[in-house]
């Protein structure tokens, strides 16, 4: 059977789960899922590439349960981090609709927002890495981004009879810019409605709870 190795979007794949599903599969068994994509393949291992929310303390512990939980329970992921910059972004002059130099006092606010850094970078790093090294037999990339179409072009190059997959997250699209250098195919709701975690993980010695928000 051949090895796969998958790398997943984290917040491709949970926005598609989301704006498809809302928070009915979030609590998801990666590997579980991956093995049921792939049913004549081993899954070697499971890359997963998110980064922990800022300026939502909630959400991001409960971000933080999920990844004690998932990787609690499948050895086989690798949880790759990247971090969130903080972005000032102006907004229009409610009063005369400026947006770059306003005249009004007083002057035009900014707003804070996050920008997600460097999980992008490091996925496409990592599929690249693997096909150079030969580290498994094919690659499953969990995302429609088209930003990972030059690594995919570089894995190709390094190694074309290395087959790589698409798993297209729901609600997500599908990668239509990569049609004819892949293989891809949606991830389908019976398979993600048999994937998911357990409501209680062990870890450590602690238990790692489905959040509620979850339920």
């Amino acid at each position: 059977m051949p090895d796969a190795i998958a790398y997943v979007d984290g917040f491709n794949l949970y926005h598609g789960l989301k704006s498809k599903y809302g928070r009915a599969y979030l609590w998801l068994d990666i590997v579980e899922l991956v093995q049921r994509m792939r049913r004549d393949d081993t899954v070697r291992a499971v890359k997963y590439f998110t980064a922990i929310v800022k300026g939502e303390p909630d959400a991001a512990r409960r971000q933080e349960t999920y990844l004690a939980a998932l990787t609690a329970h499948r050895p086989q992921v690798q949880v790759i981090r990247g971090h969130f910059k903080v972005k000032n972004m102006r907004i229009s002059c409610r009063a005369c609709g400026a947006q770059w130099q306003c005249q009004c006092q007083p002057p035009q606010q900014r707003y804070r927002t996050y920008e997600e850094k460097l999980t992008d970078v490091a996925l496409a790093t990592e599929m690249v890495r693997d096909a150079a090294l030969g580290n498994g037999d094919l690659s499953l990339l969990v995302s429609t981004d088209t930003d990972f179409l030059p690594a995919i072009q570089a894995s190709l190059e390094l190694a074309p009879t290395r087959p790589i997959m698409v798993a297209c997250p729901p609600g997500r699209g599908s990668p239509s810019r990569f049609d004819g250098m892949v293989t891809s195919f949606p991830i389908r709701e019976e398979h993600l409605r048999a994937s998911l975690l357990p409501g209680s993980v062990p870890d450590h010695g602690l238990v790692r709870q489905r959040p509620d928000k979850w339920a």
